[in-house]
């Protein structure tokens, strides 16, 4: 049975900021009693050929970019029409992307690239084609404080880590056990609380949950400045940092 205490073997919030900083994965937990669900997730200008074929093997391999609404709407992603999804589910960009010196788009080195020209700010329009294999994601605006979800936890890290506000995120699946003899697995699914918890001590990859990113993301004002966002961080009614993402 899980631990009831929330913060039971996760890792400080200044450890994993400073993983992702350091382009490093980290996994992000949603709530039980949403997705319960555990995200690898890396700043898209991270992303490397080595770093994708990771994510591929221990994931579904849907691949998503998650970005926030005023950079998706100024950048290089693709310009598809935006379909909004059930509750509680981000907004999808219709459109799969993939830059155009790629082949199909889909190994581990065109997929990496795709993320890397995504958060690129000097790459434009020409620099994606459609369709590909990297789908682009626009977190919802006011951030895991609206919604609790990956989507939103990757925008907070990429700005509380100076990052360029484009992360890749895809859910941690479990492999399931062999079946002598047979091409399949039994009983394969997606790993939850304590199997990401053992995977990020397996692997080295600090662990989060978006409830926990939530509690100190309400210590954070945004101030939208568009691409060139500006946070401002209270800790108490006087003392302010200001960091500034460019």
């Amino acid at each position: 049975m899980p631990s009831p205490d929330i913060t039971h073997e996760f890792d400080t919030i200044e450890d994993t900021i400073t993983a992702f900083k350091n382009g490093e994965f980290i996994i992000v937990l949603d709530s039980a009693s949403r997705e319960n669900e555990g995200d690898l997730i890396i700043a898209a200008s991270d992303m490397t050929s080595e770093k994708m074929a990771f994510m591929v093997r221990h994931t579904s391999g849907i691949i998503c970019t998650p970005s926030p609404a005023p950079y998706a709407r100024t950048s290089n992603s693709p310009n598809g029409r935006l379909e909004r999804r059930p509750q509680p589910h981000r907004l999808h960009r219709q459109h799969r992307c993939q830059p155009p010196s790629t082949t199909t788009g889909i190994s581990a080195h065109d997929r990496a690239l795709a993320c890397r020209t995504l958060a690129d700010p000097e790459a434009g329009p020409e620099s994606l084609r459609r369709p590909g294999h990297v789908f682009p994601l626009r977190a919802r605006e006011g951030g895991v404080r609206e919604r609790p979800g990956h989507t939103e936890a990757a925008e907070f890290c990429s700005f509380a880590a100076g990052k360029p506000p484009v992360g890749v995120i895809c859910e941690i699946v479990e492999d399931g056990e062999e079946v002598a003899g047979e091409a399949i697995r039994k009983e394969p699914g997606m790993l939850r609380r304590d199997g990401c918890l053992a995977f990020g001590k397996k692997w080295g990859v600090e662990a989060r949950t978006v409830l926990m990113w939530r509690m100190e993301d309400g210590r954070w004002r945004w101030m939208d400045e568009g691409v060139r966002g500006t946070r401002e961080r209270q800790t108490n009614g006087e003392d302010k940092t200001e960091m500034r993402v460019y």
